[in-house]
């Protein structure tokens, strides 16, 4: 009998392993396939959202602006963020897309375009990357549509540990999917959960759930 509530108890946390691995290996696909043409380099909107805010409240630009960017892919928004002056923090769970990240950056600083800022990319998660780095806080988090791709768990814990990492009056900017973004032609709702959780139709990101984000939903997460 207690073996048995031993493995019952273990599931959930093996399940969230699965689920994260998945998600890991669709990305790493993904970027393997496709590379800088997912999106090119075009910053995105929330990018440009939090860049602006950064230089209006720091016109001189007095001191170092540190940023996270969780989910940074290729690193279209780091660029970004670097030409500007700005240095990053890249974090992917994807090892190509970090690949590709330090590929894009060793470029760019060899083409003469001037980078004002510096940047490091690395594989992995929030709490594994700063585990190193004890003490150290960053003036903003910034995550662009990643977000929705977790399970309720691993949000709030991603949520909370960005909290850890950030000084105090950080900008935390981030972009997700909510459910006004359900298109019928590439998405399904999954059974008893409409209005909350979708997934892909496309069988190359079986098992690849939306959790939708509300406002409500974040700052529940956060803990205000």
């Amino acid at each position: 009998m207690q073996k048995n509530l031993i493995n019952g108890a273990a599931r959930p946390d093996a399940q969230r392993a699965l689920d994260k691995a998945r998600i890991a290996k669709t990305w790493q696909q993904y970027y393997e396939d496709r590379g800088y043409e997912l999106w090119g380099f075009s910053p995105s909107p929330a990018a440009r959202i939090l860049a602006q805010a950064i230089l209006d409240s720091n016109p001189r630009r007095s001191e170092r602006i540190e940023i996270v960017d969780w989910g940074c892919g290729y690193g279209r928004d780091s660029l970004y963020f670097l030409e500007l002056g700005f240095d990053v923090i890249g974090i992917d769970v994807s090892e190509k897309a970090v690949a590709l990240a330090r590929g894009a950056y060793k470029q760019r600083q060899a083409s003469g375009i001037p980078l004002l800022g510096s940047a490091s990319f690395h594989a992995g998660d929030l709490h594994s990357i700063f585990r190193c780095r004890t003490g150290q806080r960053v003036h903003a988090f910034f995550s662009n549509r990643v977000l929705h791709l977790l399970g309720e768990i691993d949000f709030r814990k991603a949520t909370r540990d960005a909290m850890t990492c950030m000084e105090k009056g950080a900008y935390f900017c981030v972009s997700a999917r909510s459910s006004d973004d359900f298109n019928i032609a590439l998405m399904e709702w999954i059974p008893g959960k409409k209005q909350e959780v979708a997934r892909y139709k496309d069988p190359a990101r079986s098992g690849h759930d939306i959790t939708f984000v509300t406002e409500d939903h974040l700052l529940r997460a956060v803990g205000k």
